[in-house]
């Protein structure tokens, strides 16, 4: 975002993340890669739409990891403010 032109910088300033990925992943850019800002569209559309895969595998790796976590230690998850990803940390670190 830093180096793309300053009209595509201006459009998408001040939108709050969620917002600012789904905006930049459903971009439309035109097949003129000479152009800078094409160029900067089809760049960003791209790290958005890898982003969005990546959360998505998160999702996944969480929903795996969840049950097996809780089976591991019960009393650690039900601690408050102690989640999969918290619990199974202490359960690798100890």
């Amino acid at each position: 975002m830093v180096t793309a032109p300053s009209a595509l910088r201006d459009k998408l300033r001040g939108l709050p993340t969620g917002l600012l990925i789904d905006t930049l992943a459903r971009t439309r850019p035109a097949a003129d890669l000479t152009d800078p800002a094409c160029a900067a569209k089809t760049a960003l559309r791209r790290l958005a739409r890898r982003y969005q895969a990546l959360q998505q595998e998160i999702k996944e790796a969480d929903a795996d990891l969840a049950p097996l976590v809780t089976r591991a230690a019960p009393s650690l998850v039900a601690l408050p403010g102690v989640g999969t990803e918290t619990a199974g940390q202490l359960l690798i670190t100890a």
